[in-house]
């Protein structure tokens, strides 16, 4: 399914906002672009989020194709009328070089909030990678970057502690660790990827108590984009719309 058809479907379904990832676009060219956001006003929906993927961790000499990418990014969500950027730190190439790539991933991280503020695109890192499975490393990063435009973004999927396919996985982390991790993000998350992996007739899901993770949202009032982000093996088609069903008995008003 190509984005623009992406588009459509998300209109069908009744959502708000499309969550663009960078590699979705056909081209960077103006008038693909243009074409993009017309469909999005003409269709009612906003940009809610432009992704770049991008990996700091494992490369020095990776370091300035990753941040031209960003750069890119940047310029391309601005255009389309996104908020933010969502960005990834990535991985440390072995286990003994944590810090090594942790020093990399803040500089290159500042970075590109540097690149991002001249632009007026904040920049908000997803944990989503070896060097972010828990609350405590986002924190450490967002002290450690310290830049205005840099904020965090939250991932349920994605912290050490949770039961299920994908995310991290750390020896004797348990699921209060992974809600702790959330604890820790969620007052200064922008934006939240709300993760669904195995669905019942109802739509709930099996691997992550959603109702303690919207508790923890409205309890320090947040108030930007729910992203739904189906990663199980039921057909998409069908499993989707019931993911929306579900998550929106948290968001009604």
């Amino acid at each position: 399914m190509d984005l623009e058809k992406i588009i459509d479907t998300l209109r069908a379904h009744n959502f708000d906002g499309v969550d663009v990832h960078f590699n979705h676009l056909k081209s960077t060219d103006r008038a693909y672009l243009k074409q993009l956001r017309r469909k999005c006003l003409d269709l009612g929906l906003t940009v809610s989020s432009l992704c770049v993927t991008t990996e700091f961790g494992r490369s020095a000499e990776a370091i300035p194709k990753e941040l031209e990418k960003a750069r890119v990014a940047t310029d391309v969500g601005m255009f389309l009328g996104a908020p933010v950027l969502r960005v990834f730190v990535g991985s440390a190439p072995s286990p003994d070089k944590q810090e090594e790539a942790f020093r990399r991933g803040v500089d290159a991280l500042r970075k590109s909030a540097e690149y991002g503020a001249e632009a007026g695109m904040p920049v908000a890192l997803q944990n989503h990678s070896g060097l972010t499975s828990t609350g405590d490393d986002m924190l450490r990063f967002h002290k450690e970057v310290n830049h205005p435009n840099f904020t965090l973004l939250l991932d349920t999927g994605h912290f050490a502690g949770r039961d299920g396919p994908n995310g991290p996985k750390i020896p004797g982390k348990t699921y209060a660790d992974y809600y702790r991790s959330i604890e820790q993000v969620a007052p200064l998350a922008q934006f939240v990827r709300t993760k669904l992996y195995e669905l019942d007739a109802n739509g709930k899901e099996k691997y992550i108590d959603y109702n303690r993770v919207f508790n923890i949202l409205r309890g320090v009032h947040y108030n930007g984009f729910i992203s739904l982000v189906y990663e199980g093996k039921e057909d998409e088609v069908v499993a989707i719309p019931r993911g929306a069903r579900f998550l929106r008995t948290f968001v009604a008003v």
